[in-house]
């Protein structure tokens, strides 16, 4: 086969056998993958008596992942040790961050665009009735799931590179295409092939986050790229008032029509820009940008973490991984976590700009500026709990305060007959739902890090069990006839909130008692002292088969 000219992404091949992996307390590589691998004695860096410790130590979600000199250097928020793990980091933050951002962006101005347009004409130009808005909804919804299915199995065994770019074009047409419906039935199908064609965006975008960050960077990272969903219902409000009052009309077109093909055309250019960018993962690297020293050290920094990235991956029909699976806490906490996230937030059913529509009393450009305010104060909701999951590294934590802060919000919602400035109150709170999304979906690749191929299929699995609840459970809760009040969805989404909150409650103590179990591969040795135990009880035949096996 020819060699591919060097600005087209191509394979990076770099043995294995080359990355060293070094201790976290020294600059110094030491034991190469191979004989990590191959090794049957664990390294003990600390001794730690439990007997000492201190009550409030429960809530470090790290105690059992860095000993207590390590701690040290992952205070604050995480840039990297040396001068070439910055130079990488910042090289990620643009061809993952940046790009995960802007095609975020992009979706979600498409998304938005949808209630924007029904309100702003569309409904009346095509003849829609009925619950066919959030009918609409669901068809894209039922196509993203369907299209999820294969990536169970594609995740980590195809390029995300060349896949990604190619659903992205497709992604491209069909949203250019809705420009030119003209029945309710066309916008269905058209809908439904959009969803088909974004459902890879998500959840490859979170499996190379999961790849190449650290899960104290991760957070502010997987953030910037949440902050995209928001800028784009933002934006999508204003760029709406904006082509409604300059070129409804134009050559015959509604307004609504030619958001839509701006939108399309945006779309072809970020498709380009993804495949030019997105590098893979540290193991399937196809990146023009990365040199071989750069991805040795990203590999280096997943192995130390005790992330596995091995070249080989199981078969997706290994029986033992399936049967982990199902008999794990995780999968099953996890999966009832995941689509109680799904079904809080209120703000997707666009009760906010038909609440305002029912007033009779906002224009359409008003209408499309107002409805920009809650996704606005949603990137604060974020910074506040992405940001602030890195710097004080209680992910669990700032996972609860943001469902109770939706909690409020669509209780008060759900009560309704209350002052309209508290209507607006519970509107603007609306966004603290989704601003959990790049904490939570990080957290799960994290608790699944010492099994690829677990984690590959376990996330998808996750991810649509979550997704498919959303599209039966919007339309019980939130059907159209039901606008404004939408008692149903206000009241449906206060009980997720606090299901979700309680569920994570549970989630957190097995997940201190599993990461206890695993300090030992983390080079911590833990005894109670008032139990008996001591550090001279420690016999290598019990630390030998935590040790990963040669693959």
């Amino acid at each position: 086969m020819a060699k591919l000219p060097w600005f087209i992404p191509h394979y990076r091949e770099i043995p294995f056998e080359d990355v060293k992996v070094a201790d976290e307390d020294s600059s110094a590589a030491s034991d190469s993958i191979a004989d990590i691998q191959s090794s049957t004695i664990i390294k003990i860096k600390e001794y730690r008596d439990e007997a000492e410790r201190p009550w409030w130590k429960f809530f470090d979600e790290y105690e059992y992942r860095y000993t207590t000199e390590e701690s040290k250097t992952h205070r604050g928020f995480d840039n990297g040790k040396t001068k070439e793990e910055k130079t990488l980091l910042w090289k990620l933050d643009i061809l993952i961050s940046l790009y995960a951002f802007v095609g975020y962006w992009l979706k979600y101005v498409d998304s938005s665009n949808l209630t924007n347009a029904y309100v702003s004409g569309m409904k009346e130009d095509i003849g829609m009735k009925g619950n066919d808005l959030i009918d609409a909804q669901v068809y894209f919804s039922v196509g993203n799931i369907i299209f999820e299915l294969p990536w169970i199995f594609l995740l980590p065994r195809i390029s995300i590179t060349y896949s990604l770019g190619f659903c992205e074009f497709l992604w491209a047409i069909f949203t250019l295409c809705q420009y030119r419906i003209q029945t309710p039935s066309a916008l269905f199908g058209l809908r439904f092939l959009v969803g088909a064609a974004e459902a890879a965006y998500f959840p490859c975008i979170h499996y190379i986050f999961a790849n190449w960050y650290r899960p104290t960077e991760i957070g502010r990272r997987a953030g910037f790229f949440y902050m995209g969903q928001f800028l784009g219902i933002l934006t999508s409000s204003l760029l709406q008032a904006s082509v409604f009052d300059n070129l409804d009309g134009t050559n015959g077109l509604a307004g609504w029509r030619w958001l839509f093909i701006i939108d399309g055309i945006i779309s072809f250019a970020v498709a380009i820009l993804g495949f030019l960018l997105l590098p893979g993962t540290p193991t399937r690297c196809y990146s023009i940008w990365l040199t071989d020293d750069e991805i040795k050290l990203a590999r280096t920094r997943m192995i130390n973490e005790r992330v596995d990235i091995s070249p080989s991956v199981k078969s997706f029909f290994d029986k033992k991984t399936w049967k982990k699976m199902l008999k794990s806490w995780h999968f099953w906490l996890l999966s009832f976590l995941q689509m109680f996230g799904f079904n809080t937030n209120s703000a997707s059913s666009g009760s906010f700009a038909l609440w305002l529509e029912s007033l009779n009393k906002y224009t359409t450009g008003q209408l499309n500026n107002y409805t920009a305010i809650p996704p606005a104060l949603g990137i604060l909701w974020i910074i506040i709990v992405c940001f602030g999951a890195d710097l004080t590294k209680k992910r669990f934590l700032l996972i609860m305060f943001s469902f109770l802060m939706n909690f409020i919000a669509t209780v008060m919602l759900a009560i309704w007959d209350i002052p309209v400035s508290a209507k607006w109150v519970g509107f603007c709170l609306a966004y603290w739902s989704w601003s959990q999304s790049s904490v939570f979906n990080p957290l799960i690749h994290d608790i699944l890090r010492h099994d690829q191929n677990l984690k590959s299929i376990e996330w998808m699995v996750i991810y649509i069990l979550g997704l498919q609840s959303s599209a039966w459970v919007s339309r019980l809760a939130w059907p159209t006839v039901d606008s404004p009040r939408y008692f149903s969805g206000f009241l449906s989404c206060a009980v997720f909130s606090i299901a979700f909150i309680i569920g994570i409650s549970f989630a957190y103590v097995l997940y201190k008692r599993d990461e206890r179990k695993n300090a030992i591969k983390n080079g911590i040795y833990v005894y109670n002292s008032e139990k008996g135990e001591s550090p001279e009880d420690l016999q290598i035949e019990e630390v030998t088969e935590i040790v990963p096996e040669k693959s």
